[in-house]
């Protein structure tokens, strides 16, 4: 029996030891072919941060950012956390210095009483930090509107059909905004594609089957936690993410991801094909 338990202990720590990969981390690409843009844009995604430290002064992020250089990079939450040193997301900040940047805020951002404080440190780096509102971005011959909604918590507290007064443009319009699960609002929100996050690839995912095993307002094996929906004509791109909101709950056969999105104009790729 005692060699039985020993073998099933050893098992088990081995399955969770491979699972723990976080010497590697990700890079998930999704071409978005639309006849709103002109030129090529190129979007790159770093999501739930949670104060972690990817090497120094976030050099491996850094690396894979700076190796691919998008036009403007996305942060849709949780880029700080409750008892955690915030310089450590600030090394990400100033590393993208030479980068537009985008945030919202998260749950876990919105759980700081200094959250205020850190959204002023945050502009003065030169960060856009879109709370329920909304800009533009320009390259070559294509503008695109973005919106960032801030975290509403378990549901959002405005109406999807109000969103359509909140853009200003008929241009590509992108919604920033935490949570997947907001689907039955993304289906009627009046935007091209949608960019979350939050529930960091379903936490543990099964291997080969690349499923994660639970998120939160969705429960367990959840269909919101990674990769581009088609929802009604809009399409929601989930990032699993870089880091787990515990640290007492540690990420498993679940690297950290970097997603990029290229919006690439439809027209242009119709020719190519021919």
């Amino acid at each position: 029996m005692n060699r039985i338990v020993k073998g099933i202990a050893l098992a088990a720590g081995t399955y969770v030891a491979c699972g723990l990969q976080y010497r590697k981390m990700d890079q998930t690409e999704y071409l978005i072919s639309t006849d709103k843009v002109q030129d090529d844009i190129c979007i790159c995604v770093l999501s739930d941060l949670h104060c972690r430290k990817f090497g120094d002064k976030q050099s491996r992020i850094m690396k894979i950012v700076d190796q691919r250089h998008p036009d403007l990079v996305m942060i849709p939450g949780d880029l700080f956390d409750v008892d955690r040193d915030f310089s450590i997301s600030f090394m990400l900040i100033d590393a993208l210095k030479n980068y537009p940047v985008y945030f919202i805020s998260g749950n876990h951002d919105n759980y700081l009483n200094q959250i205020d404080e850190l959204r002023r440190i945050l502009r003065q780096k030169g960060v856009h930090v879109l709370e329920d509102e909304g800009t533009v971005f320009s390259k070559g011959n294509s503008t695109i509107e973005i919106f960032g909604m801030s975290d509403h918590g378990r549901k959002p507290m405005i109406q999807a059909s109000d969103l359509k007064y909140m853009f200003h443009t008929d241009l590509y319009r992108i919604l920033i905004s935490h949570r997947p699960e907001y689907t039955e609002f993304y289906k009627k929100a009046d935007c091209d594609l949608v960019v979350s996050g939050h529930v960091h690839g379903g936490q543990w995912r099964i291997p080969l089957m690349k499923r994660g095993m639970y998120a939160p307002q969705q429960g367990l094996f959840p269909e919101y936690s990674q990769g581009i929906h088609r929802l009604n004509g809009t399409d929601l791109v989930i990032s699993r993410g870089l880091a787990s909101g515990n640290p007492m709950i540690p990420r498993l056969y679940n690297n950290p991801e970097i997603v990029f999105i290229q919006l690439t104009n439809q027209k242009k790729n119709n020719i190519n094909a021919k």
